[in-house]
């Protein structure tokens, strides 16, 4: 077996078993110190935390998962 071959076989693993797993165990903890210190901040400043309303993620969804669903007034005849 060869020195590079010996080389990619090692980079192959520390990718997989360290790097991987860290940037996962990483992303989940940035999602969570944030929701807290968003929630942190809300009841300190007294201002609610604004959400997005129900029509608007649900055409922000349809964008991103490319859903041609028509909208109920759309689908209504007009007299």
């Amino acid at each position: 077996m060869s020195l590079k071959a010996i080389l990619f076989s090692v980079g192959c693993a520390l990718a997989w078993f360290v790097l991987l797993p860290l940037l996962v165990i990483g992303g989940a903890l940035a999602l969570f110190s944030y929701a807290v210190f968003a929630e942190v901040a809300s009841f300190l400043t007294g201002k609610p935390i604004e959400s997005v309303d129900s029509a608007s993620a649900r055409e922000i969804a349809r964008r991103m998962c490319g859903y041609a669903v028509e909208r109920r007034s759309a689908r209504r005849p007009t007299p």
